[in-house]
């Protein structure tokens, strides 16, 4: 649901509940998407844990919306409640380097002071701006 001019994620929101499930229920395997002949992203889960690797984050452009730093942080805050209820961890890595970490196995220092939660974790700044910059359309 749209409000406050971020995606709302409520408690009892069922495609949310649904993902954190669907989540918690895969055991291991990985998955490997190619787009246009080259590996674009990589997909590991392995007990709980889920990491979306972006190989290729310039095949992910965005347009930019009218949603603020802070409105989609708070998405990623709601969002990383559902996956530590669920005791799943979510991980976003660009080329191989942990960029964002959500869910149970965050473990927040500077991004708590910002999100004001345990379930959101800044990994790595520096990747963290780069991947902005790839997944920002010119």
């Amino acid at each position: 649901m749209l409000g406050d001019r971020h995606i709302h994620i409520d408690r009892d929101d069922q495609l949310s509940a649904w993902a954190g499930k669907a989540l918690q229920s895969a055991k291991n395997g990985d998955i490997e998407i190619d787009f246009a002949g080259e590996r674009a992203v990589k997909i590991g889960i392995e007990n709980g844990r889920v990491g979306v690797d972006l190989l290729r984050p310039d095949f992910f452009k965005v347009s930019e919306d009218e949603t603020g730093l802070f409105d989609k942080l708070k998405t990623a805050t709601e969002f990383g409640r559902k996956l530590s209820e669920n005791g799943v961890t979510l991980s976003f890595l660009r080329n191989g380097k942990e960029v964002v970490r959500l869910g149970k196995d965050a473990s927040p220092t500077f991004s708590k002071a910002i999100t004001r939660s345990d379930d959101v974790q800044l990994t790595n700044l520096k990747e963290f701006a780069k991947l902005k910059g790839d997944l920002k359309t010119d």
